[in-house]
């Protein structure tokens, strides 16, 4: 999914954040089954991928040099990865639902 995500807005800036960062951060108590979510200086856009899941974009106006030390290179998915602290400013800046993230636990994994 992540490697269709990126073909799909190849030319913008695109890093995995939000829901999936926590997630895979295990301070998000509900785990993104067949969902992935992006910040993308593209649309935002879902788009249904069927029996693969959704690839959700939210659109954000930052750029590299803003992001600098926040992002590193995921080797698996092979794309930019939020750091924890961002990916909870980013799902603030999208308005998400935070009743699901643990921000005790965040704090503690990122001391």
């Amino acid at each position: 999914m992540f490697h269709i995500a990126a073909k799909l807005r190849a030319g913008f800036l695109n890093y995995i954040s939000q829901e999936t960062t926590l997630s895979d951060l295990g301070v998000g108590s509900q785990i993104p089954f067949q969902h992935i979510s992006l910040m993308s200086t593209g649309s935002s856009a879902l788009v249904d991928c069927g029996a693969w899941g959704r690839i959700e974009f939210t659109h954000t106006a930052k750029d590299l040099t803003t992001l600098g030390s926040q992002l590193s290179f995921d080797q698996d998915c092979r794309m930019l990865r939020a750091s924890g602290a961002l990916a909870l400013k980013d799902l603030r800046a999208a308005r998400r639902n935070l009743d699901l993230i643990d921000e005790e636990a965040l704090r503690e994994h990122t001391v």
